[in-house]
This record gives C-alpha cells, structure tokens and sequence, in this order.
C-alpha cells in the first residue's frame, strides 16, 4: 500500500493546460517500435468494450455555469457578506446569471444600493445580501470574478457505445482558487503552431499554443474530478481507425507501458513508460505513480509537462489509464489515473 505519509509530501503539478486534431490516422503499427493490435469495429466482442485511443494535443475554451468569486475589490464586510473566494454566483435578486457581462447590465438596470446573491457552495446552495459600489454611476459588486477559461489538454479516447469523447483526466480547475468549475459550454478547437518548453528539476513545462477558432471540433459540458467528456463534432469516419480494448483498474500491473502522444511532426506515437506503483487509497484521485523512460519523449518535452493530461496509457493491449499530473521536481515523473475512474 502506497504511504500516505509520503504521498502527502510529494509536490506535484496538475498537467492541464489543456491534445485531438482535424484528422487522426494511425494504423496497427504505431511506429517501429510497438505494434498494437486493434480490431475491425464489426469484429468486435460483445462481451468486451473497445475504444478508440487518441493522444491529441487540442485548445479547449469555456464558459462556466454563473461566475467564480476569485478575490475582493473591497474588504467591508458590507461588499462580500458570507460569500467566499471560490463560490459560484448563479442568481442576483432571483435573475439567472450566466457570466460578467449578465452581473454587470443587471446592476446598472436595478441601479440599487444592495442586492440579494444566490450562489452555490460545495453543491449547496446560499444566499446572501450586499452592498453594491457606485462610482461615477457606474453599478458593480465588490469582488472579483471569473466566468471563461482557456488552455490546452491531451484527449485519450472516443467511446462509439456511447459517442463520448473523454479527456484530461482531471477536473478543469480555476488558476487562483483551485475549486472546480461549472461549465456551462465548452469546446474542443485544433491547435496550431505549438511550442513545447521542456520541462526540467527547476521548472515544470508546458505546451504553448494558438487555437482555430473557426471551426469547433468538440463540444462538452461535463467536467468532473475525473477530466471531461462530451461530443465530437468531427466525421468520425476521417477521424478514427482501429480500436483496442478497455482495460480495468484489475488490468494494471507494475511494469513497462505504453503512451501515446504527438511527435515534433504531430503524428501519434508510441513513447516507452514504466509503471512504478498503484495506489491502494479509494480516496485518492491519482492511482498509479509512471515514470517516463523513452529517451525521444525525454528529450522532446523532458518528460512528462503540462499540457499533456490525458495522455491515453496502454499496457498489454488495453487502454488501462490516462496520465493526468507531473511531479514538480522531477519531470520525469508523475501520476495516473485509471480508464475506469475516467469514463464511468
């Protein structure tokens, strides 16, 4: 069982800063050095479950569900009331708010000098009554908030029984407050001109990116501890070739693995890994402590960076996991989760 002593004391980073592209192609042999065996979909085995695993590097943009409080423009108790950083505002005075811009027309249309929130706590919801500023006219609350995010992640599978996409394997969460978001509405966009800064005992890397706004290739509104999931909106024909089974947690040994991830060409590749230990604890959301060995992945990104969440794992010929964090001093290292956890 892994020691939760030292589990607590190992700093690591969360690896979204958000990878699935126009067109994925990849046959039987990933590239000379692994050879994975998929089926024919017609073929398959109903008593299993087969999927198509990704390793794309995308863009994802979204809009939260309300506004997240992310700091105070005043410390007067009289402008924040009970509410605290990382509460979601959902209501002022009974009205739907769905971003900033909603907070700030419905303000300057009330024009009064308090105001009744209603917001959302650990999934309870609250209610509390505020003074509102005024400064040259002009009606806003006291606080700061958050309504979009942006980032680039790495997709690990596309499920046909239920046309779901799966990603990131962790929950898209705000940069200052650390708390999980509501999404509202989310997309999936190709990106474009990547620059990989490598990451090294000093710093963590990271994927740098621009987004194709023109055209979204997915689209979710479901983001758990566990990463997103949602539709393609892609031709799945153009976009897939064979499938390989769905492993479970009771499939993952301490052991070489697989992963699959872009190369500097963005062709899917194989890159080696080892599996170094799994994680006896229900409570914990990382359950297999990796280790990158593959001396091309090393020095392509210098391990394992951010952007790279949700990079599909694959040991015996079975989709067992996806990577999701990267330890902060050595980025060699990091953790996973299992598929099961994932797409659940």
């Amino acid at each position: 069982m892994f020691n939760k002593k030292i589990y607590t004391k190992i700093i690591c980073v969360s690896i979204f800063i958000f990878s699935i592209i126009g067109m994925i192609k990849y046959n039987n042999l990933i590239d000379n050095n692994h050879y994975i065996e998929t089926i024919n979909v017609f073929e398959n085995n109903k008593s299993k479950r087969y999927v198509y695993p990704l390793g794309n590097i995308v863009g994802i943009k979204a809009n939260t569900d309300g506004v997240l409080v992310i700091g105070y423009e005043e410390d007067d108790i009289a402008y924040i009331g009970g509410l605290k950083i990382g509460d979601n505002i959902i209501k002022i005075n009974d009205k739907k708010i769905n971003n900033s811009t909603d907070i700030s027309e419905l303000l300057n249309t009330l024009k009064t000098n308090e105001v009744k929130v209603g917001f959302q706590r650990d999934d309870e919801y609250k209610e509390e009554i505020i003074k509102v500023k005024n400064e040259n006219d002009e009606y806003k609350l006291g606080l700061w908030v958050r309504d979009k995010i942006s980032g680039i992640g790495t997709m690990t599978l596309y499920d046909p029984s239920n046309e779901t996409f799966f990603a990131i394997g962790h929950a898209i969460t705000d940069v200052d407050t650390n708390k999980l978001l509501k999404i509202k509405e989310g997309f999936l966009y190709n990106a474009n001109n990547l620059e990989i800064i490598k990451g090294n005992s000093e710093n963590v890397g990271k994927i740098k990116g621009e987004f194709d706004l023109s055209k979204a290739i997915g689209e979710f509104d479901n983001n758990s501890n566990f990463g997103i999931c949602g539709d393609l909106l892609l031709d799945k024909v153009d976009l897939l070739s064979g499938q390989i089974e769905l492993g479970t947690s009771s499939d993952v040994k301490i052991g070489d693995a697989i992963i699959l991830f872009e190369d500097e060409n963005r062709n899917i590749r194989t890159y080696d890994i080892k599996i170094e230990k799994i994680i006896d604890d229900s409570t914990c959301d990382r359950d297999m402590v990796i280790k990158v060995i593959d001396e091309d992945l090393i020095n392509y990104t210098g391990g394992i960076i951010q952007g790279m969440s949700g990079i599909p794992i694959i040991q015996n010929n079975k989709l067992i996991g996806s990577i999701t964090h990267v330890f902060k001093k050595n980025p060699k290292k990091g953790y996973g989760i299992f598929i099961d956890e994932m797409v659940k």
